[in-house]
């Protein structure tokens, strides 16, 4: 039976003695680098957690308080000790490290930080719940950023008014798609494509997020078969990316689809590896449940090859 105790001067070392495999070491601190972390951001509120099966020490890990936008608890460091692995201790301790942070309540998800090589570990947090937040960060460029949200909770933009409207009217769908298209350069910066999407977008199903008053992201739909319909062209403000947005608009419009009748959905994109802004894009519509279909390389031009995506409804 697997529990979490608190470290102490008579335990400490028992996990400080712990250790991953070798091809593993470069992913994570050693346990002693663990133990120092939880004094460096013991104003963060970090908390050195001991993982036991049967009173035997087999794991440690360590969370702390993250207060910057988006706040969130992150789980800094995660370990299962060699010669306990492949037991199911790593899924079991991270369920219950999980379940005592809902019940602090303190905040809504918690995050991760997982190189993109440590399939091992992905695997375990995705199994756990953990999703791709879409967002790579410039300081560690090969790794996901993975988040997990408390079932049940509102998240704190859903209590600030954030709301999902389907838009009719062809002149406020321009006006809308043009706002926030030309504010994402990075992604809308070919002038003539941006246009043809404000063009299209007035004869499309369309979705427009809002927080308040104020029109925050949108998504447009496009009738591509009898029995497929494509994610066109979607779009969230930079101030409120890794906020659920995105994920809140295309589960909206997958509903919207379904009540249709369509049996699938596809989406369009540069293929993996190009770009660090598509690649973001790219793990954002995998996290969703997209699965990849085929790459054309000349559809749009060389330097542009496009992946496609596909989902069944």
């Amino acid at each position: 039976m697997v529990s979490l105790i608190e470290l102490n001067e008579e335990n400490w070392m028992d996990f400080a003695r712990l250790s991953v495999d070798e091809n593993q070491k470069h992913y994570l601190a050693s346990n002693i680098g663990i133990l120092a972390r939880g004094y460096v951001y013991r104003n963060s509120h970090a908390n050195v957690i001991g993982i036991v099966a049967d009173g035997i020490p087999v794991g440690l890990a360590m969370v702390r308080d993250m207060d910057d936008e988006p706040a969130c608890y992150e789980l800094q460091q995660f370990m299962i000790d060699k010669n306990y692995q492949g037991k199911g201790y790593g899924l079991e301790a991270l369920k219950l490290i999980l379940d005592s942070l809902k019940m602090e309540q303190k905040y809504d998800c918690v995050e991760v930080c997982v190189k993109m090589e440590d399939a091992q570990a992905i695997h375990v947090y995705e199994k756990a719940g953990f999703v791709d937040t879409g967002y790579i960060d410039d300081d560690v460029p090969d790794s996901y950023n993975l988040v997990y949200r408390f079932e049940g909770d509102n998240d704190k933009l859903g209590d600030a008014g954030i709301r999902i409207i389907n838009v009719e009217e062809p002149t406020e769908k321009q006006m809308i798609s043009r706002t926030i298209l030309e504010a994402l350069p990075d992604w809308f910066g070919i002038s003539e494509a941006r246009e043809e999407y404000i063009k299209e977008s007035a004869d499309q199903p369309f979705f427009a997020a809002y927080d308040l008053e104020k029109t925050i992201g949108f998504l447009c739909l496009k009738k591509t078969g009898k029995e497929t319909v494509e994610l066109c062209v979607m779009g969230v403000l930079k101030d409120y990316h890794r906020k659920g947005i995105g994920r809140k608009l295309f589960e909206h419009a997958r509903e919207k689809a379904k009540q249709a009748g369509y049996s699938f959905i596809q989406v369009k994109t540069v293929q993996m590896g190009r770009y660090a802004e598509y690649d973001a894009t790219n793990r954002f519509y995998q996290s969703l449940g997209f699965k990849e279909f085929e790459v054309f390389p000349t559809l749009w031009d060389e330097w542009n090859p496009c992946q496609i995506y596909v989902m069944t409804l």
